[in-house]
């Protein structure tokens, strides 16, 4: 690795997947196969185009190695050998996941000629995913064959259908995969398994039932999913559109910080010991393999194969995410704690400047000039070098990639959650931290691996021991953590109103006047700190963070029941339906947390 390798978070490779349904030989009794596989060669060939001129595209956030074009074909008979060979023709890498494990998967193909295809084909692949399909019944072999087709929806960009156009005909069938391709908004080129084969982008409907592949639509529509340019939704605080991805791509790693106030804190607040305060940060990837081997450790039947894949895929951009955002998080937090605090105690200079007889009055001046100047430079540093939007960027960008290290084990991949078109403002579809992410979930290709009963185990043993449960402990304790916190400033807020109640009182009371002058200052500074605690309070959204965490605490300790009670027998389809339902989980409660303080950027306190 270069001296410079982690001066900066990583761009990705540009990688587009092809997928591949299709009909096997019994349906294409009636297809050119020379002109079939000359359309298909067409389809890749524009799919290489559009790839080069995205890679020729300074801004589209790519590294500067050459696009990897990628082939994901389960090898049946038929359509997809055709694609795969086309694509391996053409320089594609291929990638195989097979409905079942391979050496049962071969009683698919009924002569020998077919068999050692098969073989040849599967030597070529960089990845060879086998899924624990079962041929017990007809039922089970049917979804078998749909779990297959759905992987390969999974892990592609578009999506080659050679299909006759005619209905769903069973479970897991071409006609099937098509609809779901469609429901997932992945392009779908129709070549159609009659002479002389004409070729389209899918639409919801075909009127005359012919139709002509358009290449530059085809190509327009890879590079407007494949790039990403800044919209209305990158908006900075300006109103001015800023890509956000270059600020990311220009980080450096932060050796120490000074946001230590806002843990300091909270931690004084809840009760709990605030030390060690880490002023010095430690290496991130460092810190983070340390971290990922604690996962790894609760679980040692997962293949050492298995663990490298996910480390090599992922660890290196959850580890510059997940430490920025740590970082940007405590600047913030630290600087309204510090702006609030300041804003009481200028108030408290101010009075003693006009009471304090003993000193001269410009020490006190001078002090809540000071107190002014600070939260004045603290707000607009903050601003100009948006920790709030950073913190909130990078923490999304982390947890989804943090995901990817219990969902990639099981051949599974975080989809962005649909929202309403009016509600999409600033949520992760229309942001690079999603455009990001899939471009790492790309780059990182399929699972290599046999899921038996053996990986099952050890899959479940992770998921159970370590990814749930750890995610249940720490929202257990954050929402302890925080209800005390919220329950403390109010408590703290409603002594310091009452308290400025009894000094008024005692102001009517003292008819002398001779505690004139303390009881003024008092009726001044003691709504000021509580302003200052209540703004605190609402800053930090301590209570919804607690129930926030609460409800994640419920839920994912429901999951984790369900796990269990599954048993040891439990298929890797079923695991994968348990992890992605947790994922969803943590992605649906991450989109709250966004909404709720995305609106509470860094301000002057009033």
């Amino acid at each position: 690795m270069s001296k410079n390798a982690n001066a900066h978070p990583p761009k990705t490779q540009l990688v587009i997947r092809v997928g591949v349904t299709g009909h096997r030989p019994n349906h294409l009794a009636h297809a050119d196969i020379s002109q079939l596989r000359h359309q298909v060669h067409q389809v890749l060939q524009s799919v290489q185009n559009a790839g080069a001129e995205i890679a020729g595209d300074s801004h589209a956030g790519y590294d500067a190695r050459q696009p990897l074009f990628r082939v994901i074909s389960a090898l049946a008979e038929g359509s997809d050998r055709i694609v795969a060979e086309e694509g391996l023709a053409l320089g594609y890498e291929l990638q195989v996941p097979c409905p079942f494990f391979v050496n049962d998967y071969e009683h698919d193909f009924s002569t020998a000629e077919s068999k050692k295809r098969f073989r040849e084909l599967l030597k070529q692949a960089t990845a060879v995913l086998e899924l624990d399909g079962s041929r017990q019944d007809k039922q089970a072999q049917n979804r078998a064959y749909e779990s297959v087709g759905r992987t390969v929806l999974r892990h592609c960009d578009i999506l080659i259908a050679i299909w006759d156009g005619e209905p769903v005909r069973g479970q897991g069938g071409t006609a099937q995969i098509v609809a779901e391709a469609a429901r997932l908004e992945i392009p779908t080129v129709w070549i159609k398994t009659t002479p002389p084969h004409p070729a389209c982008i899918l639409t919801s409907t075909e009127t005359d039932g012919q139709c002509q592949i358009n290449i530059e639509e085809l190509q327009k529509q890879l590079i407007a999913r494949l790039s990403f340019r800044p919209s209305v939704a990158e908006e900075g605080s300006t109103g001015r559109i800023v890509d956000h991805r270059q600020i990311y791509y220009r980080e450096k790693p932060h050796t120490w910080t000074l946001g230590v106030v806002f843990r300091l804190f909270s931690k004084l607040v809840s009760g709990s010991k605030p030390w060690p305060l880490r002023v010095l940060q430690r290496d991130y990837k460092k810190e983070t393999h340390e971290e990922w081997k604690s996962a790894w450790a609760v679980s040692h039947g997962l293949p050492a194969d298995a663990r490298h894949q996910v480390e090599s895929g992922f660890l290196v951009h959850y580890a510059w995410a997940d430490k920025l955002a740590n970082h940007f998080a405590n600047l913030y937090r630290s600087s309204f704690v510090v702006n609030y605090l300041l804003a009481a105690c200028a108030v408290l200079f101010a009075l003693r400047a006009f009471f304090d007889k003993q000193r001269p009055s410009g020490l006190w001046v001078s002090l809540e000039f000071s107190s002014i100047v600070l939260i004045i430079a603290i707000t607009m540093l903050g601003r100009r070098r948006h920790w709030h939007e950073r913190w909130i960027d990078y923490r999304l960008l982390g947890e989804r990639l943090r995901q990817m290290r219990f969902l990639f084990l099981i051949g599974r991949f975080s989809r962005t959650d649909r929202v309403h078109e009016h509600s999409r403002r600033g949520v992760p579809q229309k942001t690079w931290v999603d455009w990001h992410f899939q471009a790492a979930a790309r780059e990182a290709g399929m699972l290599r691996g046999k899921l038996d009963r053996a990986y099952c185990l050890a899959y479940r043993k992770l998921l159970i021991e370590y990814e749930l449960n750890s995610q249940i402990q720490y929202h257990a304790q954050n929402s302890r953590q925080n209800s005390r916190i919220d329950r403390r400033l109010q408590l703290l807020a409603t002594v310091l109103f009452f308290s400025t109640l009894i000094v008024c009182s005692a102001h009517f009371m003292d008819k002398s006047k001779t505690h004139l002058e303390y009881l003024v200052q008092f009726a001044a500074i003691l709504p000021a700190f509580g302003a200052a605690i209540h703004g605190i309070n609402s800053q930090g959204d301590f209570r919804n963070v607690a129930r926030r965490s609460a409800d994640m605490n419920k839920w994912l300790s429901d999951i984790l029941t369900r796990v269990r009670m599954a048993g040891d027998e439990i298929s890797s389809d079923e695991l994968a339906a348990f992890a992605e339902e947790a994922a969803g989980v943590m992605g649906a409660d991450l989109l709250d947390w966004r909404v709720d303080f995305q609106e509470k950027p860094l301000i002057f306190p009033s």
